[in-house]
């Protein structure tokens, strides 16, 4: 009864405690984001829940219309491509303007653009630029120029982008949180603290108002915006709760209007529910490797501990949500891909390498620590998989559970040993599931280096045949699943509730949603 209690008390808190509500009686839409982010810095961001986040008050010059995938202008007005496919010229509104009312030029473009690309910066999605011409050059420092990278300002609205070779999916790549401008007279006086709501200058549908730290984000409609026209909700509430399922009790006492993640254990009841939605995602849960720590450096160990994963028995009995079990790193959904099944459970194979590395049924096999950021269906599958290596190998494994800050922090300082992850793509290209695992990729937290990965990396930006391109991303999986710098797990399903007076919110197959499309039917 108190626990109970206890909840309703906090939904009672949450509806007061909005200021618009309170004053005038128009309720905002309120939005669970799932963890605090990392960073409200576009260009700092990596992980899904943050990117959607920054979506809502930034914008690319172009942008994803969530209800179908579609591609719209966004700064952009219009864009023409070359024949060749190699240079897109971008011409940009003359009523695009930043949240305090100034114009917003392609010279914004061309500083923000350099800011990612700049060291300094630490931005993990650089390796994005390995795409525009001299981007692969400049990020394994094989020249030093910035004004070489094929991006430039030719004036005030018309913006170039020039790339190494025909890349399918450039426009949805663009409209990613990494190119998004940001306002350098703002960025360079503030510092760190330009994101703060009394300093960030934005130049999306809606302006960060207010921040309270692990709590929400309140936001408002942006009356500079080029399309504010079209955005029917004025006011945003979004709410940091890593518990999914305090999220999903605040949902169910009309606390919440959209929640785009849901707990796993609670999926098969919840299909019930006629605010259920599902669809396809493309992504993987899989368990990154440090590969510089002096057991797991052995590719052996490596592969003994992924063999020993009985990754049906997870999606089954487990995780129980539909989930296909994860043969390959990319997953299903790339048109022309030639997928092949790289990973079975084979627990006989798995005892025979770890004792070829010198651990006959994992004796003198040390105790390593299996992290997770806290969730209860993370627990339930890595205790899965800790009971696995224990009856397969007879190994050892703790479990250590994280707040999803502290848990990203230590994946970006490699201060972890196996870890929990989940890959979503920016789009449905393989390219982004391989970007990061480049040598000097920010984002290469398994701290794994290949030259002939590298090589094949830097030659696919370049191949002009669309087929020849898909064989050669094949080939780079292939070298990632003969190394194993992570351990494949499952491939995801998508799953969201909203309310049902809430119009076009939906998540799309990159996990991604945009509020600017929404309306609320009273």
């Amino acid at each position: 009864m108190m626990k109970k209690k206890s909840v309703l008390s906090l939904m009672l808190g949450l509806l007061l405690s909005f200021p618009l509500f309170a004053e005038t009686g128009e309720r905002p839409l309120i939005v669970h984001n799932g963890s605090v982010p990392q960073s409200f810095d576009p260009h700092k961001t990596s992980a899904v829940d943050a990117d959607n986040l920054v979506r809502q008050y930034f914008e690319g010059l172009v942008q994803i219309d969530h209800r179908d995938n579609s591609i719209k202008p966004g700064v952009a007005k219009r864009w023409d491509v070359s024949k060749d496919g190699k240079t897109y010229t971008f011409y940009l509104r003359e009523d695009a303007k930043w949240s305090d009312g100034t114009l917003l030029t392609a010279q914004d473009f061309e500083y923000s653009w350099r800011r990612v690309i700049d060291p300094k910066t630490a931005c993990p999605q650089a390796s994005r630029f390995d795409y525009l011409k001299n981007g692969r050059a400049y990020n394994s420092q094989k020249i030093n120029d910035p004004s070489q990278i094929g991006f430039k300002a030719k004036d005030k609205f018309t913006f170039i982008v020039e790339l190494e070779g025909p890349f399918p999916p450039i426009l949805e790549l663009l409209s990613s949180p990494t190119f998004y401008p940001v306002k350098k007279e703002v960025v360079e006086k503030f510092g760190d603290k330009w994101t703060e709501p009394s300093n960030i200058i934005s130049n999306g549908p809606y302006i960060l108002k207010e921040h309270l730290l692990s709590d929400r984000a309140i936001f408002v409609k942006s009356p500079y915006y080029w399309d504010k026209a079209n955005v029917a909700i004025n006011t945003v509430h979004i709410l940091f709760m890593d518990d999914l399922e305090t999220a999903l009790k605040s949902y169910k006492a009309s606390a919440i209007d959209f929640m785009w993640q849901l707990p796993k254990t609670k999926v098969r009841v919840l299909k019930q529910d006629p605010e259920f939605h599902q669809g396809p995602l493309f992504g993987i849960y899989y368990y990154p490797i440090n590969v510089k720590h002096p057991i797991l450096k052995d590719v052996r160990v490596r592969k003994a501990l992924a063999l020993a994963i009985d990754r049906t028995t997870i999606v089954e009995k487990v995780t129980a949500s539909g989930e296909q079990p994860a043969t390959g790193f990319l997953p299903p959904g790339v048109t022309g891909y030639p997928y092949k099944k790289y990973l079975d459970f084979n627990p006989d194979a798995a005892k025979k390498l770890l004792t070829e590395a010198g651990y006959p049924d994992g004796k003198g096999f040390p105790k390593l620590t299996l992290s997770y950021n806290t969730d209860e269906a993370h627990r339930l599958i890595a205790e899965a998989v800790q009971q696995m290596w224990k009856q397969h190998l007879g190994v050892n494994i703790e479990i250590r559970n994280f707040e999803w800050k502290v848990h990203i922090a230590n994946l970006h300082s490699h201060n972890f040993e196996i870890a929990r992850l989940g890959g979503i793509g920016e789009y449905i290209y393989p390219s982004t599931f391989f970007e990061g695992d480049v040598t000097e990729s920010p984002g290469n937290y398994s701290q794994w280096s290949n030259a002939e990965f590298d090589r094949i990396w830097g030659e696919v930006t370049k191949e002009n045949n669309p087929q020849k391109r898909l064989e050669m991303y094949a080939k780079l999986e292939e070298i990632w699943l003969n190394d194993m710098p992570g351990i494949p797990i499952y491939f995801y399903n998508n799953y969201w509730m909203v309310k049902s007076n809430v119009k076009d919110l939906k998540v799309n197959a990159m996990n991604q949603y945009t509020l600017k499309f929404a309306s609320v039917k009273n």
